[in-house]
């Protein structure tokens, strides 16, 4: 699979097989995120991997009760490790933590796995399941597994490149 293709297939998948994810294939997925790039290649990021079913469950309710994140096989957890040092252009160091699931997220759909991002969940909550630092930030949690519908290319609604594309200077 290309990447472009990866990225027709990609959608959020919110109900999954219960299938466990071989190891190799997990290292795979996990790989695309070390590989990724950080500013000034500080890589100040960490992934918890869940795959305990109480923590996932712990994690589910921080996620507002959203019950699949409990139900995949694994849950990867993306960690800012210095949140608040701030890049020259005014933006945080996390990005790169939210470049790197975005990895994840195509070399998943590469190994036929689902995910779905998780953006909305307790930070108070979710550190407190994992046992994470204060001092660190959850960017975000990321379920995957075999989705039970498969990854097939479908339609999506999406604006055309010239809805979105300005050349050398920014246009309305």
């Amino acid at each position: 699979m290309n990447v472009e293709e990866a990225i027709k297939r990609r959608r959020s998948t919110r109900e999954y097989e219960n299938k466990p994810i071989p190891v190799e294939k997990l290292e795979r997925v996990l790989n695309a995120a070390r590989l990724a790039p950080s500013a000034h290649n500080m890589q100040d990021r960490k992934f918890v991997v869940v795959k305990d079913k109480k923590t996932k469950k712990e994690l589910a309710k921080a996620a507002n009760y959203q019950f699949f994140v409990g139900e995949a096989p694994v849950v990867i957890v993306g960690v800012a490790t210095e949140p608040e040092h701030i890049l020259s252009s005014g933006i945080p160091s996390w990005i790169d933590v939210v470049i790197a699931m975005d990895h994840i997220t195509l070399a998943a759909t590469e190994e036929g796995l689902g995910t779905c991002w998780i953006g909305a969940f307790d930070q108070t909550a979710a550190k407190e399941a994992l046992k994470i630092p204060e001092r660190y930030r959850v960017i975000e949690l990321m379920p995957l597994g075999y989705p039970i519908r498969p990854l097939g290319i479908r339609a999506k609604d999406r604006k055309s490149l010239n809805e979105i594309v300005c050349f050398d200077k920014f246009k309305k």
